[in-house]
């Protein structure tokens, strides 16, 4: 036994410093798990362990000194700029914003009060519904991006144009007894109302989907309410499906490999496209909405121009890593002390690789 501890505290030795751990953030306010005052604890734990903080095009590049580690954003919130921005200068360090392109406006017209994600995104897809438009001041303008661009400091790739989602099969999983909060059930439903069924959704880049018909919604609502509504739910599940199976095929598509194909590439095009015509920077790096994988999609965007795919997997990463699964430690209600035993299990390739087979 005695040898056997011996072996692991070698092998952990030789595996520290061999780890880059890449950090998940999204939203950095009062309001959110991750404080400003919280944020700039992880930077000052940085700064104290000698981390050097390179961005996701340069880790591509292979321009990853000693005790690399990445800092990393989703979707494109305000207080990226408000609050992020003025700590990374602050400390110098640097970090990879990835985009929802949808939302992002031109300028900032007078003060914004910062809203919680699930909120900002509800309203914003909210008003897409209504007026083909879903800029929100609740995510950054491009004038603020452009500035954070040209400081050096901050590095902007994909995380798809809408960030939004597809129904994944026809099983039957309930019904809404009141409107969503879910920005995806109103960008699926429209006005959701009670008694509209539940559907398995998954992220749009996640391959083929199922449109249905939004008049296929009000139809069963309907049957719910003469039906179903007051029965038991093992009743409800029973019934509901056996009535979608009967009446839904006028009312739904189901894609093909090559609908999905042409859905996602054009989904994606249009972000790339923005991205790279706002900045002028190359886009090669594409991150996953909710994490959500498929192996054909990497397939197509990599004939698009993308040579790494970040991830939701935890773990850690090498110097020479596999750009088909980026792995991320997710902060959600992280203290400093835990801050710094994800820095060192990710810093240990090992341990770090322990770490993601285990999650």
């Amino acid at each position: 036994m005695i040898y056997i501890l011996i072996i692991i505290a070698v092998a952990v030795i030789i595996f520290t410093g061999k780890g880059i751990p890449v950090f998940l953030y999204h939203q950095v306010n009062s309001l959110s798990n991750v404080t400003p005052e919280l944020f700039e604890e992880h930077l000052k734990i940085l700064k104290e362990k000698n981390m050097k903080t390179i961005t996701v095009s340069e880790y591509g590049k292979k321009e990853t000194p000693k005790n690399s580690v990445l800092i990393t954003f989703d979707d494109g919130y305000y207080d990226n700029y408000k609050i992020v921005f003025p700590l990374l200068k602050k400390y110098n360090m640097k970090a990879t914003i990835f985009l929802n392109t949808l939302y992002i406006g031109e300028k900032r017209w007078g003060e914004t009060k910062i809203e919680k994600n699930g909120i900002a995104n509800y309203n914003a897809i909210k008003k897409y519904n209504a007026l083909n438009d879903g800029t929100t001041e609740q995510y950054m303008t491009w004038s603020e991006i452009k500035e954070m661009y040209e400081s050096g400091l901050v590095d902007f790739q994909s995380h798809s144009h809408k960030h939004m989602a597809e129904f994944k099969t026809l099983e039957f999983q309930g019904v809404f007894q009141e409107d969503s909060m879910d920005c995806t059930d109103i960008f699926l439903y429209g006005d959701i109302e009670e008694g509209f069924p539940k559907f398995p959704k998954r992220g749009e880049y996640s391959g083929p989907g199922i449109v249905i018909n939004k008049e296929f919604f009000k139809k069963f609502r309907d049957f719910y309410i003469s039906d179903l509504k007051g029965k038991d739910e093992k009743e409800i599940l029973s019934l509901g499906q056996k009535y979608i199976n009967e009446h839904i095929e006028p009312y739904v598509m189901i894609e093909t490999e090559e609908d999905a194909e042409n859905r996602i590439k054009k989904e994606f095009l249009i972000n790339k496209s923005i991205i790279e015509e706002k900045l002028n920077n190359k886009v090669e790096y594409f991150c996953w909405p909710w994490g959500h994988r498929n192996k054909k999609t990497i397939e197509l965007l990599k004939t698009l121009g993308v040579k790494g795919f970040i991830t939701t997997k935890k773990g850690t990463n090498s110097y020479s890593p596999n750009w088909d699964m980026i792995r991320r430690i997710e902060l959600r209600k992280f203290t400093p002390e835990k801050f710094k035993i994800n820095l060192m299990i990710g810093r240990n390739l090992l341990l770090g690789k322990i770490y993601g087979w285990v999650s």
